[in-house]
């Protein structure tokens, strides 16, 4: 038997916050239907949320509430670990693994039941998605805050052999900003369940749409600028019909700290000082036709901290919305003669992936 477990927790009390919350709900709930299907068992959900409960219930799951204050992913697992002498287990974030299918969850769970000491996960150096056997292995460790760095601390300090699952849309794709949920939904293999899930159809379809045809049109050139892995950027080369431009900038940020100390430096956020944030993007739209920007790198290079509605805010465009620090910003974005999207992490990784596999199914044909 092997465990799945899926834990929730409230983003804030906004408006976005709470719509951003209902979407990754109800993919929690689809994910733990789908590895129930798959075979895992028992399905946890870990989560004190009346909402989420229910949801998860419905999936076939058992709730337990959480016990750390503040939340504590190590020592949640820990404890479920000893209470239900669970010899494997399945752990992932509300919000990421909405593209799995049950034949690859039941590809992971036999894998994982063939083998004795091994950890598998989405993301070697930071996991949205992390499989392991045996669970005594976290009784070797330090127990981590988070899940991020769980499967590197299971295979270095506990010995556990490691092997991260193929990329690709489905073990990429986290959804914890509007841009995201908006362009899983245009994914081919998008669960009818999810199909309902709210989006911000109205503030970046349109957006989303010009760079997908962008992605399928030869001679186009393509910007994403970020916390760019080497896999995105080889994937790109390799399915996408226009150029790419990669400015690959601070991978490992946050893991390092280095968004809350100052030291985050980017070359955009040098060019942003230099020209203020219209001249940023008119000088922007002279390297691309369209542009994927991880906004937070240039936040961080600013020393700009803002919180949850303000960033989410930003994303979706709205300058008044986005708070003073954002404002201008936000507005310049808004007003560029190129399309863009912004966001975090997963925008130049998960969420671009998602676009590219989409914008090749279905997509209407590319501009000639």
């Amino acid at each position: 038997m092997t465990a799945f477990v899926a834990f929730f927790g409230r983003a804030g009390t906004g408006d976005l916050e709470l719509r951003l919350d209902a979407a990754r709900i109800a993919i929690a709930a689809s994910v733990l239907r789908r590895a129930g299907e798959a075979g895992f068992a028992p399905l946890i959900a870990v989560t004190r949320d009346g909402e989420a409960v229910g949801a998860f219930r419905a999936a076939g799951a058992e709730t337990v509430a959480e016990r750390t204050e503040p939340f504590h992913l190590g020592e949640e697992l820990a404890a479920l670990v000893r209470a239900r002498g669970l010899q494997r287990i399945c752990a992932i974030g509300a919000g990421a693994g909405a593209l799995l299918t049950v034949d690859a969850l039941h590809l992971m769970r036999e894998e994982l039941e063939g083998d004795e000491a091994l950890v598998l996960s989405n993301n070697y150096y930071s996991a949205d998605l992390v499989a392991f056997t045996p669970a005594s292995a976290l009784d070797a460790i330090a127990l981590p805050a988070t899940d991020n760095p769980l499967p590197r601390l299971l295979h270095q300090q506990a010995g556990l052999r490691s092997r991260q699952l193929a990329r690709s849309a489905a073990t990429l794709l986290d959804v914890d900003t509007p841009a995201d949920a908006t362009v899983l939904v245009r994914h081919p293999a998008c669960p009818a369940d999810l199909l309902g899930i709210p989006t911000w159809e109205d503030e970046l379809g349109l957006r989303i749409e010009s760079l997908m045809q962008l992605i399928t049109t030869a001679e186009r050139e393509l910007l994403v600028a970020g916390r760019v892995g080497a896999p995105v950027w080889t994937y790109l080369e390799s399915q996408t019909a226009c150029r790419v431009r990669m400015l690959a900038e601070e991978r490992g940020m946050q893991a390092a700290g280095r968004d809350l100390d100052g030291s985050a430096r980017t070359a955009l956020g040098f060019l942003y000082q230099h020209t203020g944030p219209v001249g940023f993007f008119e000088r922007v739209a002279e390297l691309g036709d369209g542009m994927l920007f991880d906004s937070r790198v240039l936040f961080a290079h600013l020393a700009w901290r803002p919180g949850a509605p303000e960033r989410f805010a930003s994303d979706l465009f709205d300058a008044d919305g986005a708070g003073p620090e954002l404002r201008a910003f936000t507005a310049a974005a808004r007003d560029a003669r190129i399309p863009l999207l912004l966001g975090g992490h997963t925008l130049v990784s998960g969420v671009l992936w998602t676009m590219v596999e989409a914008a090749w199914s279905g997509h209407p044909e590319p501009v000639e």
